[in-house]
C-alpha cells in the first residue's frame, strides 16, 4: 500500500514538473518568411492548419526532429497552435537602448512607425546603416499614382482581396479579371499595393535587402557569394541547365504564383520569397523551393564568371544582377533563354505585351535589334552583359538604385514611371533572393539601405489582405417602394435622395446583389423615426463592403410609379466600398 501510495505520489510529482518544464521552454519568436504554412504535425505532409505573416508573434515549445530529421516547433499564435519548420522561426535579438543609434534615427528622419523594426534590425546587425530618403510625397497621393493603368499587377491565380475591382480591371457581370501584360497577370487591389509598398512590412534581415544600394563593392561582393544566390537554380556551376537537380529542402513558404511573364505557375519554381501561394484560388503550391529538375537549353555555361563580369562593367552590385535575373526566368525553362531563336533576353528587357507580339515574343525581338547594349543579343553573355548595361544607365543613372526604387519610382521627375516590375511583390521576393547571397558573416559587415518615408503614413503599417471568394458587392437593383430615386441610373453617382411626402413614417427598401453570394443588410421596411438617411450595405464573400446611401427629403409628393425597372420605380446604383 505505501509502496503504491508512494509511486502515485512521485507519478504526479513527475507529471507536474513535466508540465512546468513544457512551459518555462516556451519562448517568443516571429514568423520568417512572407506566408509560412502552419501544420496540424511536424512534417510537409501533414494537415495545414493556417498561414502566418512575416514577424507575426508565436510562442514557441522545445523544437522536435520528423523521420526525416527536420527540426519542428510546436507554436501557439493568436488563433491557433500548430507546428513550423525550425528555419521559418526567428527568436528576436533583444535591443539595447543605443543613444548614438537612437539620434542617427531621428538624423535621418525616420517616424516613429519605422524605428521598432530598425531597432531589432541594429541589435543583430549593429554595422547595418539606414539612411532614410524622404520622399516629400503623401503617401495617399502616392498610392492612387501607383494604382493608376496597369502598372501594379498580381498573378492571376491570387486570392480575390489581392485583386482589383477598380473600374476597367473587373468585369462586375461575369465576375471575372481581365488579363495585362499577356494573360497571366491582374490589377492588384489598393491594399495589396498598400502592403507591399509600406516599407515598413519588411524589416527583417531577408526582405530588408530590397532596400539595399546598388553600388559595386568588388571586395564584398565576391564570386563566393554570387555561388550562394545561384545554387539550386538553373544557374549553379557551369553544368547544363537541363542536368540542374535543386538540392534544397522543400520550402515551408508559399510560393510565388509566376515570377515572370515568361513563366508559367509550377510548383517546382525556385523562388525565396512567398507570393500568393496558400492564397492561390487554383494551382497552389506548398513548396517555393522544392527539389526538382530545372530545364534549359543552354548547357556549359559559367553563369557565376559572366555576372560577375557584368557588374564589374556596369558597375552594379552582381548579387543584385543575379535576384534579378532569377526573379525574371524562374526555373530557366522560359522561351527568353531557350536559345530556340538564337536570341536571348536574360532580365526581359522590352519584355511586354505590344503591337500584336507576346511579352516573350516582343523581348526576344528586342533581343535581335542591333545597336544599344551589345545587341543584338545572339549569346547568354552578350544578353546579360547588355540587360546589365541596360540598367545601370536607364535606372541607377536615374536615381533608382535599390529595388524597392525600381518598382515604385518616388524620385525624380518621373513620378510612378519607368518602372521595371509591374508585379507588386517583385521587390519584396527580389530582395529575400538578394539576402541569401549574403552570409552569416557578410551581414555582420557595414551595408547600408536606403529607406523611402512619405508624408502622412497611417500610424499602423499596412496589412496583407487575407480575402477570399467572390468580391463581388454590387447590387443589380436598388429601389423605394412608391417612390423615385433621383438622379437617374449611374454606377459612377454615390449620393441619391428620395423625396417622401411630409409625415411619412416608413419606407421599403428593395435590393438584390448581382451575386447570390454576397449579404445585403438594410433593405426591406424600414422605420424612419428621425432619420435623414438609409445606408444598404452588401458584403461579398471575400469580406469587402460596399455602403449605398440614400439621403431622406420631404415635401408636398404622393406616392408615385418611376420610369424604373422594378414595379414602375426607377433603380439606382449609388456608392463605393473604401477598400475598392
Amino acid at each position: 500500500m505505501h509502496r503504491k501510495h508512494f509511486g502515485a505520489v512521485f507519478l504526479s510529482v513527475f507529471c507536474l514538473m513535466t508540465q512546468f518544464t513544457a512551459v518555462a521552454a516556451e519562448r517568443a519568436a516571429l514568423i520568417k518568411g512572407s506566408i509560412v504554412n502552419i501544420r496540424s504535425e511536424a512534417n510537409v505532409n501533414s494537415k495545414k492548419v493556417a498561414n502566418l505573416f512575416s514577424n507575426t508573434n508565436v510562442t514557441v515549445g522545445d523544437s522536435v526532429k520528423n523521420s526525416n530529421g527536420e527540426s519542428w516547433y510546436p507554436v501557439t499564435f493568436s488563433s491557433g497552435k500548430g507546428y513550423v519548420r525550425s528555419d521559418f522561426i526567428k527568436f528576436p535579438v533583444q535591443y539595447q537602448r543605443n543613444e548614438q543609434f537612437e539620434n542617427d534615427l531621428n538624423q535621418q528622419g525616420f517616424p516613429e512607425g519605422y524605428k521598432e523594426g530598425l531597432r531589432s534590425l541594429h541589435a543583430e546587425f549593429p554595422n547595418w546603416r539606414f539612411q532614410g530618403f524622404k520622399t516629400n510625397l503623401n503617401w495617399n497621393d502616392v498610392l492612387d499614382g501607383e494604382m493608376e493603368g496597369t502598372g501594379s499587377l498580381v498573378d492571376k491565380n491570387a486570392i480575390s482581396s489581392w485583386k482589383s475591382t477598380d473600374a476597367g480591371k473587373y468585369d462586375w457581370n461575369t465576375g471575372t479579371w481581365p488579363g495585362f501584360d499577356g494573360p497571366t497577370w491582374v490589377g492588384a487591389s489598393r491594399a495589396l499595393t498598400a502592403y507591399y509598398m509600406d516599407p515598413r512590412n519588411f524589416f527583417d534581415e531577408s526582405y530588408i535587402f530590397q532596400f539595399l544600394l546598388h553600388n559595386y563593392n568588388p571586395e564584398e561582393q565576391t564570386k563566393e557569394g554570387l555561388n550562394s544566390i545561384l545554387k539550386g537554380s538553373f544557374m549553379e556551376g557551369g553544368a547544363s541547365p537541363a542536368s540542374t537537380q535543386s538540392t534544397t529542402q522543400g520550402s515551408e513558404t508559399s510560393s510565388d504564383a509566376v515570377v515572370a511573364d515568361t513563366v508559367s505557375f509550377d510548383e517546382n519554381v525556385i523562388v525565396s520569397a512567398g507570393g500568393p501561394g496558400e492564397f492561390l484560388s487554383g494551382n497552389e503550391s506548398t513548396s517555393a523551393e522544392a527539389s526538382g529538375t530545372s530545364s534549359g537549353n543552354v548547357s556549359g555555361i559559367d553563369y557565376s564568371a559572366i555576372i560577375m563580369k557584368a557588374a564589374e562593367a556596369s558597375k552594379q552590385n552582381p548579387y543584385v544582377l543575379a535576384a534579378m535575373i532569377l526573379q525574371e526566368q524562374g526555373k530557366g525553362s522560359s522561351g527568353s533563354i531557350s536559345g530556340a531563336s538564337g536570341l536571348y533576353n536574360y532580365f526581359n528587357v522590352g519584355a511586354y505585351a505590344a503591337n500584336g507580339m507576346g511579352a516573350v515574343e516582343r523581348g526576344i525581338w528586342y533581343a535581335g535589334q542591333s545597336g544599344s547594349y551589345g545587341r543584338p543579343w545572339n549569346s547568354p553573355e552578350k544578353s546579360i552583359l547588355g540587360g546589365a548595361q541596360f540598367f545601370s544607365e536607364n535606372y541607377m543613372n536615374a536615381g533608382q538604385n535599390t529595388l524597392y526604387l525600381k518598382k515604385w519610382n518616388v524620385q525624380g521627375s518621373n513620378l510612378y514611371k519607368h518602372q521595371y516590375m509591374t508585379n507588386v511583390q517583385g521587390a519584396a521576393e527580389e530582395g529575400a533572393k538578394l539576402s541569401k547571397a549574403y552570409s552569416s558573416d557578410m551581414k555582420q559587415k557595414a551595408l547600408t539601405f536606403s529607406i523611402p518615408i512619405y508624408e502622412n503614413m497611417p500610424n499602423e503599417k499596412a496589412a496583407i489582405p487575407t480575402g477570399t471568394g467572390s468580391p463581388n458587392n454590387r447590387l443589380s437593383s436598388l429601389s423605394v417602394s412608391g417612390y423615385t430615386l433621383s438622379p437617374a441610373f449611374s454606377g459612377d453617382k454615390q449620393a441619391y435622395t428620395v423625396t417622401l411626402a411630409n409625415g411619412t413614417k416608413s419606407l421599403t427598401v428593395n435590393a438584390s446583389a448581382i451575386d447570390g453570394k454576397a449579404e445585403i443588410s438594410g433593405a426591406g421596411y424600414q422605420s424612419l423615426d428621425g432619420k435623414d438617411s438609409i445606408n444598404v450595405s452588401v458584403r461579398a464573400e471575400n469580406g469587402l463592403e460596399r455602403v449605398y446611401t440614400i439621403k431622406i427629403n420631404y415635401g408636398n409628393v404622393s406616392s408615385s410609379g418611376g420610369s424604373g425597372s422594378e414595379s414602375g420605380v426607377e433603380i439606382v446604383e449609388v456608392g463605393k466600398g473604401p477598400l475598392n
